[in-house]
């Protein structure tokens, strides 16, 4: 189902829920693997020290892997689910879901048979050929007016039959996005760069180049659009054009609801190509490459676990979470249909179950400590958010802040009394620069730092700060590209008003579910319910729950 589809019918679910408050244990379910006697016994040990009901312990028989296929997901952990949270009457009580340590960390992508496997080749070549071919179209561009080659042809195709061709370097293109708005500026200057050719052969010639690459790389839309707007010399008949279009509108129409084989895909490719050029074309490329591949659809089991009440959302790619601040209007509307959920997960069972420990122990003394920001990493535009909460931190709380914009990490041995930190970016590869405070939280900005979670030796991050006292932090399962995290200037702020648990504060401030991130810890953690670090009064306007 695509989203468009789905956001109608997320628009008819109506659940009794709560109005919106700090999430109390009563409103958590927490999940274990029945397959599993250390799981069991974490689950339960978890719901006894968080006065949890008995009727919110579920238990599920499934795999202890780290993966579980999409199928057993279906069978063995969503239909159970539903199935314990209609009998038990906890649909309208139950706001977040706590998966523990021996449930699978990740979903697999579903298998995927011949046709898929032959979709998603021609797609990816298509989305090299296209790309390639926009890289060309702009540097043939460079070219118009500079150069006047005697065209081969009568028509505005092939390039080859106007253009002296060059060869790309395919290792060096720019994203498809910026050749094309660089190519509409440099295609506008290139007009007024004919207009003055005094020469009239050699003003032809530069005008035809110029549609033909208008028709290259934008289509019969791009190319009517330039005729009909600027009227260069020797230019096709507009309306003409305009009929083209309209025809293969229509025939686009008619293929939008045509399975997605090899031979439909080539025939809608074909038109989107005839339509909006090489730039339509690579955007279905890569659109349908991404619905096919299976490393795409993979997700976190616990984000997964937000649309548990969903049934054919589109499982390709991120789905926007609807309980993030950005987009949500009201706590009674990000509750009707999506759960916040969180894992108290490890290398070991007794990984998880100190995170459970260290997470009360800090509650009742309060987290004190310093909170260490480490900017400098891969993207000096992304360090903004970084500096931005150094600046919210020194503004409105009287925290031990250290902040570091070096490009090299915050080195082995500096970081003392660590309470709290956020920083980038070493893969897979944990620094030990801190010496954390027990009931610790932060995570480091990288991907695929929660891949291997339960193996010990790993230098993962997520693996390495749980083993030396971490209790709550975030990591990817996969590559879940930077956008994904939630931005530090708004989770960490709302955790430090000590009112907000962190599943809270994490759900708040994500913008997506159904992903590859996992929350790692207590929902209900809240390490400055003892010691508030700032007056909610500070907050963003809009950014606090309602």
């Amino acid at each position: 189902m695509h989203r468009a589809a789905l956001s109608c019918l997320l628009a008819t679910i109506a659940l009794a829920v709560s109005t919106a408050s700090a999430l109390t244990p009563d409103q958590v379910l927490v999940v274990g693997n029945s397959n599993s006697e250390d799981s069991v016994k974490l689950a339960k040990f978890y719901a006894a020290q968080r006065g949890i009901p008995d009727k919110n312990l579920a238990l599920v028989a499934t795999t202890t892997a780290y993966d579980i296929s999409r199928i057993d997901y279906q069978s063995q952990i969503v239909m159970p689910l539903r199935q314990i949270i209609a009998e038990r009457e906890l649909t309208a009580q139950v706001r977040c879901i706590c998966v523990v340590w021996g449930v699978p960390v990740r979903v697999q992508g579903p298998v995927v048979g011949e046709n898929e496997k032959q979709v998603e080749q021609y797609c990816q070549q298509m989305v090299l050929k296209t790309h390639n071919r926009l890289a060309i179209n702009h540097k043939l561009l460079a070219t118009v007016a500079k150069r006047f080659p005697t065209p081969q042809t009568n028509g505005l195709k092939p390039l080859g039959k106007l253009f002296d061709m060059p060869t790309v370097d395919t290792q060096k293109m720019s994203p498809v996005p910026q050749i094309a708005k660089d190519m509409e500026l440099l295609l506008a200057s290139k007009h007024r760069e004919a207009a003055l050719i005094s020469d009239p052969v050699k003003q032809q010639i530069a005008f035809r180049q110029i549609m033909a690459i208008y028709l290259d790389a934008f289509g019969l839309q791009g190319l009517e659009r330039y005729v009909t707007q600027s009227k260069p010399p020797g230019a096709p008949d507009a309306a003409a054009l305009k009929k083209q279009i309209e025809e293969a509108a229509q025939r686009l129409t008619a293929g939008a609801n045509l399975d997605i084989t090899l031979q439909n895909v080539q025939m809608m490719t074909e038109l989107h190509d005839a339509v909006g050029g090489a730039v339509l074309a690579y955007q279905l490329a890569s659109s349908l490459a991404s619905r096919v591949n299976p490393q795409k659809a993979d997700a976190a089991l616990d984000s997964e676990l937000v649309l548990l009440r969903v049934d054919g959302y589109d499982i390709a790619g991120p789905f926007p979470n609807p309980m993030y601040w950005r987009k949500a209007t009201s706590a009674e509307k990000m509750q009707e249909y999506a759960y916040m959920t969180a894992r108290i997960d490890g290398p070991t069972v007794f990984d998880a179950t100190q995170i459970v420990k260290e997470s009360l122990a800090a509650e009742k003394s309060g987290l004190i400590g310093t909170f260490y920001i480490d900017a400098g990493g891969l993207l000096p535009d992304y360090d903004r958010h970084l500096r931005s909460l150094n600046t919210f931190l020194a503004s409105n709380t009287k925290m031990h802040t250290v902040f570091d914009e070096k490009e090299a990490l915050l080195p082995e041995g500096s970081a003392p009394d660590a309470a709290l930190y956020v920083g980038w970016y070493s893969l897979r590869k944990y620094v030990p620069a801190f010496t954390w405070i027990h009931g610790a939280v932060g995570w480091h900005i990288a991907s695929f730092e929660a891949q291997n979670l339960r193996q010990g030796a790993s230098e993962e991050w997520c693996v390495k700060m749980i083993q030396n006292g971490v209790a709550a932090t975030i990591g990817a399962v996969d590559e879940p590209f930077l956008g994904a995290f939630p931005l530090p200037e708004e989770f960490f702020p709302l955790l430090l008003t000590g009112k907000w648990t962190l599943a809270e504060c994490y759900w708040r401030t994500s913008p997506y579910a159904s992903w590859r991130l996992t929350l790692i810890g207590d929902p209900l953690y809240r390490p400055f319910a003892a010691n508030p670090a700032i007056n909610d009064r500070s907050m963003p306007g809009g950014l606090e729950p309602d």
